[in-house]
């Protein structure tokens, strides 16, 4: 396990290496074509979250990320989130693969898959996963950026996962006329997906069973209505009359069904600074339709991420 942590952080090291090689190149050779382009971002959050869903004590977390854009659209990416209060050294690590492609000029797709690992103690919501196959699909309407992503969940159970965002890039530099890009990405999402639980249905049945006494039909003509020791034709208990017999039964069966599952707000500020990307986020999560033991609770995440582009 040791070994998979060291080949990550070389891979995460891989930018930095190839950076310094760059700067000592001659100015010449600096002027040919870019091929490609290095991400190196760092995320930190007061707490974590999946498709909505949280434990009920918070943990805050602080993730690096390293992602490599080839200019055909190919990308690959390699993330690690350490949890604080946790005892693993790494919580969970994503390595992602995908391809980006625009159909049409304002039309974007982007297919990923997404090998996840966790830490043998982490407490996180989605450790029984361990693939995700997605696709995200985005228009640009002008006045509204819309995002809806499909994703297929592999693991204990496999469970498929439809986001669809509302966006809209508002640049606020205008206001004071300065040179320093800044602006703001206010964006609405809905969350629906698969849930898997039992539902126990309990039947009740009653049958009637006729007795094998005499008494039941009478000695009379017409079946001892006219017989004197029972007159009417009345049944005792003991004339081995219609007897009733009622069973329950009950039965549990495992359903799935497909259910929206949480509603996002979220507002971040989007800075740049040359190559530096800086975003602080507020957004403000409540998961709706939750089922027997599950503790997410409406709250506020305040994330800050930064991002170097080279």
């Amino acid at each position: 396990m040791k070994t998979l942590w060291i080949c990550i952080w070389l891979f995460l090291l891989m930018p930095a290496l190839a950076f310094a090689g760059q700067t000592a190149e001659p100015a010449a050779e600096t002027d040919t074509v870019k091929t490609g382009w290095w991400v190196v971002g760092m995320e930190a959050s007061n707490n974590s979250s999946f498709f909505g869903r949280n434990t009920a004590k918070r943990y805050p977390y602080a993730a690096p990320n390293l992602t490599y854009i080839h200019h055909t659209g190919i990308w690959a990416s390699a993330s690690a989130y350490q949890l604080f209060g946790t005892e693993d050294f790494i919580d969970q690590a994503d390595l992602s693969v995908g391809y980006s492609f625009k159909v049409r000029k304002r039309l974007e797709v982007d297919l990923s898959y997404t090998h996840f690992i966790f830490g043998k103690n982490t407490p996180l919501v989605n450790a029984s996963t361990t693939d995700a196959l997605s696709a995200r699909t985005a228009y640009d309407w002008k006045y509204l950026y819309t995002a809806l992503t499909n994703s297929y969940i592999i693991g204990s159970g496999n469970d498929v996962f439809t986001v669809l965002e509302n966006s809209r890039y508002v640049p606020l530099n205008p206001l004071w006329q300065g040179n320093l890009p800044v602006g703001l990405d206010p964006k609405i999402s809905v969350t629906a997906g698969t849930q898997h639980f039992s539902e126990t249905h309990t039947t009740t049945t009653t049958q009637k069973k006729k007795g094998s006494g005499g008494g039941s039909t009478g000695s009379g003509p017409i079946g001892g209505i006219l017989d004197p020791l029972n007159p009417g034709g009345s049944k005792g208990p003991s004339d081995g009359g219609t007897t009733e017999e009622t069973t329950t039964t009950t039965t549990t069966t495992n359903v799935s069904r497909f259910r929206v599952l949480n509603y996002d707000l979220k507002i971040p500020v989007v800075v740049y600074y040359g190559n530096f990307e800086f975003e602080p986020s507020w957004r403000y999560s409540i998961p709706v339709n939750k089922l027997e033991g599950d503790e997410s609770k409406a709250q506020s995440f305040y994330t800050l991420s930064v991002k170097y582009t080279f």
